[in-house]
């Protein structure tokens, strides 16, 4: 035995821990064992981090748990005291294109997630911390939520669990298992354990916003019937009644308007009116638009509830204001570009100027304008949307800015005139772009000489002053 100690701790590093990962894997307990055996220091192994495919740092254990070799776990716990508590990075998530590194997570928390509860309750039973928060400040816990397994959950609460732990950002137990489209796992929660149905994250989105945002009506109702409230988040001010609407879930918006004031209601009604218009222009429907627009309307007369408008109009929509009649609007029936002007006045209103909906409303009907070669007027939504972004201080996507590039470009090539006032404007923004955006600087960059090439074949001579 001696000589065999001597004659391992002869050979390379590497080699062992070759060897050692390599019947870990293949779940070769034999072979595991005798090299193991003949290690004079085994928990330098045992606690080691390796260096796994797609950028993955596990201990053997892990690599164990993740391979579903619970053999191999259970030896390891019986024969030796490897430490529980050492946080691996594993590639977590439903599919190629979901999956992500998941930082600092315990070997618990990765049996739980990949859902084995004899793997957990091994792992419990050797003294596994039930509370050990990953990088984002995720549990075990969570992970059995996010799977919608009961048993584990159930398993892991019995032993510890602070259910209360939320992750990052305040996000809840019960927010991801709506979010996920468990309802059995949220009733375990909300009926057993007494989560709190209206408890929101930190930009103020509520279980019932998740329930909203996955689509199921089953999980709405079922939040509604335990109290769930429908309240604007911060973020986006934007209710579960608005979303439902804007997601054009007739189904959802009216279980949840059931619960909710006539004024919401109305505005529920509008906003469903314009996202009928301001989606891809295959799913549009104007008649839908119509009808609920109408019906806004029609309740604001019976209640005598008339709208609160701007008292300034703009060039940009025909310097129009929101239809207050239902005559009013009837003249805009048979008018299809009336009632997207209609439409963006009324998101305008109920969504705000710096809503991320509303600006990707003008923004797609710019484009729809741009296919249809109405190029001016496309640019003037696209210069409006980037005016709201400046006066908001919201970020600036390289994309769009390379759009006003490619439109440019092609105005240049049909021997259009440009608008002097937007190409500078443009070019402005992307000078300021360079100095912030470090991540984007190429991008931005080839971008605005893109702009220059363009401005070259231009006729006209312009003064640039910056």
């Amino acid at each position: 035995m001696f000589i065999g100690i001597m004659e391992t701790d002869l050979r390379i590093p590497n080699e062992i821990d070759t060897l050692l990962l390599t019947a870990v894997r293949q779940g070769d307990i034999e072979s595991l064992e005798k090299q193991l055996s003949i290690i004079s220091n085994p928990d330098v192994y045992l606690n080691r981090i390796y260096d796994e495919e797609y950028m993955q740092k596990c201990s053997l254990l892990t690599i164990a748990c993740l391979n579903g070799h619970e053999h191999i776990m259970r030896m390891l716990l019986h024969s030796y005291k490897p430490d529980l508590e050492i946080t691996n990075n594993i590639l977590f998530g439903d599919d190629g294109k979901k999956q992500q590194i998941c930082s600092s997570v315990t070997v618990l928390w990765v049996a739980a997630a990949v859902d084995n509860f004899q793997m957990v309750k091994l792992l419990v039973e050797h003294g596994a911390d039930v509370n050990h928060p990953t990088k984002t400040n995720s549990t075990p816990l969570r992970s059995a939520c996010y799977n919608g397994n009961i048993d584990i959950a159930r398993y892991l609460i019995e032993n510890g669990a602070d259910v209360h732990i939320t992750k990052e950002n305040n996000d809840t137990n019960l927010a991801v298992s709506v979010y996920r489209k468990h309802l059995k796992m949220a009733s375990y929660l909300v009926d057993e354990l007494g989560c709190d149905v209206n408890l929101c994250d930190n930009d103020g989105r509520s279980p019932l916003y998740d329930a909203v945002n996955c689509g199921s009506l089953e999980l709405v109702q079922f939040l509604l019937d335990h109290g769930a409230r429908n309240f604007r988040a911060i973020s986006d001010q934007m209710s579960p009644l608005m979303w439902a609407a804007e997601k054009r879930r007739t189904d959802l918006m009216n279980a949840i308007a059931s619960h909710c004031s006539l004024i919401e209601q109305i505005e529920a009604e509008e906003l469903l009116g314009s996202a009928f218009v301001c989606i891809d222009i295959e799913d549009r429907d104007f008649e839908q638009s119509f009808v609920h627009f109408t019906r806004a309307l029609e309740l604001r007369s019976i209640h005598n509830l008339p709208k609160t408008l701007k008292t300034t109009t703009i060039d940009l929509f025909d310097n129009r204001q929101e239809c207050q009649t239902i005559d009013q609007l009837n003249e805009l029936h048979s008018n299809p570009t009336s009632i997207c002007i209609e439409a963006l006045l009324v998101r305008e209103r109920l969504l705000g100027p710096n809503n991320t909906e509303y600006r990707y409303s003008l923004r797609y009907y710019g484009a729809v304008l741009a296919d249809n070669d109405q190029y001016h007027q496309a640019i003037a939504f696209w210069m409006y949307e980037l005016g709201l972004r400046q006066e908001y201080s919201i970020e600036i996507d390289p994309e769009n800015l390379r759009h006003f590039a490619s439109i440019f470009s092609e105005m240049v090539f049909l021997s259009l005139s440009i608008p002097t006032d937007a190409l500078l404007m443009v070019v402005r923004v992307i000078a300021e772009e360079l100095k912030r955006n470090i991540t984007d600087f190429d991008f931005n960059f080839h971008t605005l000489l893109f702009l220059i090439t363009i401005i070259s074949q231009v006729q006209e001579v312009f003064s640039f002053k910056y």
